[in-house]
């Protein structure tokens, strides 16, 4: 009985002298390689926000202070001025990031679903 060669259809003569194996054993490894390329991006991801949040808080700590010691409103305005200065800036990296690391992600994720989509012959 003949199979018709399809996008899924795979032929016996296909799987002779381990072919099969040898085919699922790269999917397999590619699949671990794109994990692990997830993985990492997620962990540098983590590794960003933990920075992040860091230089907010030194941030917040550097404002409140020359807020205390601020001994006029021009002194006031001047360091409110530079923090919403600074906070645009923030806003402005974070978005980039943001989207640096949705786009790293994406293509990941399409490579990982492009793997089940493989046609056996190649």
């Amino acid at each position: 009985m003949a199979q018709s060669k399809g996008n899924d259809a795979v032929s016996l003569s296909d799987l002779n002298a381990g072919g099969f194996l040898v085919l699922e054993s790269k999917r397999v490894e590619t699949v671990k390689e794109v994990q692990n390329l997830l993985l990492d991006t997620f962990e540098q991801f983590n590794r960003q926000q933990l920075a992040r949040g860091k230089r907010e808080m030194e941030f917040a700590s550097e404002f409140a202070g020359k807020i205390t010691s601020a001994r006029s409103v021009p002194d006031v305005m001047n360091a409110y001025q530079n923090w919403v200065s600074k906070r645009m800036a923030f806003y402005m990296e974070d978005g980039q990031k943001l989207f640096e690391d949705s786009q790293r992600v994406l293509n990941t994720t399409m490579k990982l679903l492009s793997i089940g989509k493989e046609s056996p012959n190649t």
